[in-house]
């Protein structure tokens, strides 16, 4: 029998055609169709009318204000019950699954490199880790980007930390902060990664020198491109927008809706 199995996976490793095939994930169809409606974004959150932007100059960090939302129970709330980051998609889903698992299976939350768009050691990006509690296996659930398989099977992926629960759930959060030249993930279409981040300008920092920008990553790549910037620059107004770009990624309608909510916070910093 030990033979077999060596064979069978000799087989499988050199592209044979021949393999024995794995048992599916536990509640695989039932946990894909919780997942499958939802879609990695911020920008539906971000340009909500109560999220609003504050800037500590002394500090040199900046705030998105009322960006995470509970319901009575205190369950996170998905914009349009499907949009989200990577956190929020993640506790969405870990609510969810929750009840269905308990018994043979823990659930925990992890902080994971991720090749394509999160492949540093300083990566945020969140995932699920599904662990059968009699120590055979572990699955790996990431809802950003709809993926379901055990964790040896899913290459791309490196853990970097495990917790039980998320700060900004176990607080109730509402808010999130971040350092100056830090950012945020907001989107993935097309094999770009937009991230938003409040910036500094040569190095100085204060109400006449700050810049919002909109930088898109592509995917395996690591040189991003600045697509928007607008701010201020020795007091001056500035702004620049790589149009070509933006029509590839956004459509004219979230295009103007972005470009109105920048131009808010811009007024109130």
């Amino acid at each position: 029998m030990r033979i077999f199995w060596l064979i069978a996976l000799i087989f499988c490793s050199s592209g044979a055609g021949f393999c024995v095939a794995l048992p599916a994930p536990p509640y695989y169809d039932a946990i894909m169709k919780i997942i499958d409606p939802l879609e990695y974004s911020g920008v539906p959150v971000m340009v909500k009318p109560q999220v609003t932007l504050s800037v500590d100059f002394n500090r040199r960090t900046w705030t998105l204000h009322n960006i995470h939302e509970y319901d009575s129970q205190g369950n996170i709330i998905l914009e349009q019950g499907r949009y989200g980051l990577c956190a929020e998609l993640s506790t969405y889903l870990f609510e969810k699954i929750k009840p269905m698992l308990e018994g043979r299976y823990e659930i925990k939350f992890a902080m994971v490199a991720e090749s394509g768009f999160f492949p540093g050691g300083q990566s945020n990006h969140i995932v699920l880790l599904l662990v059968d509690k009699s120590g055979k296996e572990i699955f790996l659930i990431d809802p950003s980007f709809h993926k379901y398989a055990r964790l040896k099977e899913l290459s791309g992926y490196r853990v970097l930390n495990i917790q039980d629960t998320l700060s900004f759930v176990k607080d109730k959060s509402v808010d999130v902060f971040f350092g100056v030249d830090q950012a945020i993930p907001l989107y993935i279409k097309n094999d770009f990664l937009l991230s938003f981040s409040v910036t500094s300008v040569d190095g100085k920092f204060d109400k006449d020198n700050f810049i919002f920008v909109i930088a898109a990553n592509q995917r395996n790549g690591f040189d991003g491109r600045d697509i928007v910037m607008i701010g201020r620059h020795n007091k001056e107004f500035e702004d620049f927008e790589n149009k070509e770009f933006l029509n590839k990624l956004l459509t004219p309608e979230e295009i103007k809706v972005l470009f109105d909510k920048l131009k808010s916070w811009i007024e109130q910093v």
